[in-house]
């Protein structure tokens, strides 16, 4: 099935967003704040590390992904009059779901990141 015009749209600001520095930044690991939030994590992520390896799952970047984004959305609009970008959040958050989706179908939504 073809996608749609938003959907295509939606994959380009996620393409966008993910090539930022502002995700980079935002990635798990990337704060030492990360040992407070969610320690058991960071100590896996730790270990898979000394192989290469992420160690973090899909569905928790996937969460990362949202959560990020949705920070940069309010952040750049942030002093500004301008109303907050619903529909560019609908149709990103979707793109996120759809993403969870494709990794529940194949059964490695909960699998570490090798």
């Amino acid at each position: 099935m073809k996608p749609t015009h938003v959907q295509l749209r939606a994959w380009r600001i996620v393409s966008s967003f993910l090539d930022s520095r502002y995700w980079e930044n935002a990635q798990f690991g990337t704060s030492s704040d990360d040992w407070l939030r969610d320690s058991e994590r960071m100590e896996r992520c730790t270990k898979a590390a000394e192989h290469g390896a992420d160690g973090s799952t899909h569905r928790e970047v996937i969460g990362d992904m949202r959560e990020a984004f949705r920070a940069c959305l309010r952040y750049g609009r942030r002093n500004r009059r301008a109303e907050y970008p619903y529909r560019i959040e609908a149709a990103t958050m979707q793109h996120f779901d759809e993403l969870e989706a494709w990794h529940e179908r194949n059964s490695s939504l909960d699998q570490e990141i090798g």
